[in-house]
């Protein structure tokens, strides 16, 4: 048996089965959430790409599935992506428990998961691009279900991932015909700068950003939460997975230079951009456009520590991700909520307010929690490449630190004496505490981090070496 069987095709025929019992919220949440635990943990253990013995019993887990000439193909390497985007999976299904979704959330969101998943593993790079955009078109019924008009935001969301599927298709075919760097670098010029665009609108890279802060603010927030982060996350990864098949395009055209200098942008973008907004659930797209500006930049190290740089901020952008987007629908969903997208809504301190301090504190790399280690790591690598671009990207990541000591303020400001809260932290919310409690551990414990992402570095190995 192919470990693509379990790991892509039992999820995506199961997605399909959930559909039909989409309306049994409580059925589809068991199921779902039980198998991405299931495969979370089968990840962990399971020998992939070897074989298991349970006695007189053996079980061969090939690493590759051959389907109609093209491969897909998921060794030991992934394991640690796999347990990451598996159990990310379950916990984001399990806090439809306090949220209310739409019915085609769940199996559609199952479905873009192994879709995205199978984008990551086929081969060769050019089938890619086709997968990632069923992905997208799978995930737009449960943004905006029938007999619902689209928002704005949703349309440009389709739109630009859309657009960003022929540049792809046509640089990725060129680039494949040559497996070294040619001797003409001009014939290849217009290839690379296709496949370029192509990921800029995939990957929410500036100047094509907007969609990123619009889709929370216009659509469901808890599905765009979701999507936002499963879709730009998983483009990543694909986006090396480009680079690690045609490792020469990173010695063209000063590509590294290039990213930095994008990447530094993003991060200023997002220190100015969260001073200017007086609604709540923008800040998860800044807070994912600051995150995705440092990962350009540890990706534009042109290094194996970069590459291991990027690698780490993965598990702290999902859930910093997740905490944001869970703890903004507590506060907005609550009976009580009054103006429920205004920075007003923080006060009192709430399960939900102190969520999304954390998570908006977290992704701005805070010291102490997830992904403060990693920056600095980042950082300190690029001042010895380049003084001045590191320090104009810690003043946009300072910028963006120092709204939080604004949003602590509208947390702390007394209420009105017309307006009572019967809740606050003697509320438990579980997930809350939980994805707190992980943050702060990765923050505090940042070697746990170092030898899964040196293992799914080995899947880039032409990038490490």
């Amino acid at each position: 048996m192919s470990t693509a069987w379990p790991w892509i095709i039992l999820p995506l025929f199961t997605a399909i089965i959930l559909w039909s019992f989409r309306h049994y919220h409580r059925l589809t949440l068991g199921i779902s959430v039980g198998l991405c635990i299931t495969l979370a943990l089968g990840a962990a253990v399971l020998p992939l790409g070897g074989t298991l013995r349970l006695g007189n019993w053996s079980l061969d887990l090939n690493d590759t599935l051959t389907l109609l000439g093209r491969q897909l193909r998921l060794t030991s390497s992934d394991r640690p992506l796999l347990i990451l985007i598996y159990s990310a999976s379950a916990w984001w299904f399990l806090g439809t428990l306090r949220h209310r979704t739409s019915p085609f959330f769940i199996p559609h969101g199952l479905a873009t998961v192994a879709l995205l998943v199978s984008a990551f593993a086929v081969e060769p790079f050019i089938y890619t691009a086709p997968l990632l955009a069923l992905g997208v078109f799978v995930a737009i019924p449960a943004l905006s279900p029938p007999h619902h008009t689209p928002s704005p935001a949703t349309l440009r969301f389709l739109t630009l991932q859309s657009l960003a599927l022929p540049p792809i298709l046509i640089g990725g075919w060129v680039l494949s015909q040559f497996e070294s760097a040619p001797q003409q670098i001009e014939s290849v010029l217009p290839a690379v700068l296709l496949v370029a665009i192509g990921f800029a609108l995939w990957l929410t890279i500036f100047p094509f950003h907007t969609w990123a802060v619009m889709l929370p603010k216009d659509n469901p927030l808890y599905e765009a939460g979701f999507f936002l982060v499963l879709i730009t996350t998983a483009g990543f990864l694909v986006f090396l997975d480009f680079l690690n098949s045609n490792p020469w395009v990173r010695n063209l055209f000063v590509i590294n230079a290039t990213l930095q200098l994008v990447g530094g942008i993003m991060i200023l973008y997002a220190g100015l951009g969260v001073w200017f907004t007086t609604n709540l659930n923008r800040f998860l797209g800044y807070s994912l456009i600051l995150d995705s500006g440092f990962a350009l930049i540890a990706i534009a190290l042109g290094s194996a520590q970069g590459i291991t740089y990027f690698l780490e901020l993965l598990p702290g952008r999902v859930l910093g991700g997740f905490l944001l987007t869970h703890s903004l629908g507590s506060l907005q969903n609550h009976p009580e909520a009054s103006s429920p997208h205004s920075p007003e809504r923080l006060k009192p301190i709430t399960w939900g307010s102190l969520g999304f301090l954390v998570g908006y504190f977290s992704l701005g790399g805070l010291p102490l929690l997830a992904s403060f280690p990693v920056r600095q790591g980042i950082l300190f690598s690029l001042a010895q490449q380049s003084l001045p671009a590191a320090m104009g990207v810690l003043l946009g990541n300072i910028l963006f630190l120092l709204n939080g000591i604004r949003l602590i303020g509208y947390a702390v400001q007394p209420l009105s004496e017309t307006i009572q809260f019967t809740h606050g932290l003697r509320e438990i919310s579980f997930l809350t505490l939980i994805s707190i409690i992980g943050l702060l551990g990765l923050g505090l414990l940042p070697a746990f981090l170092l030898n899964p992402a040196l293992q799914a570095a080995q899947s880039f190995i032409n990038l490490i070496r």
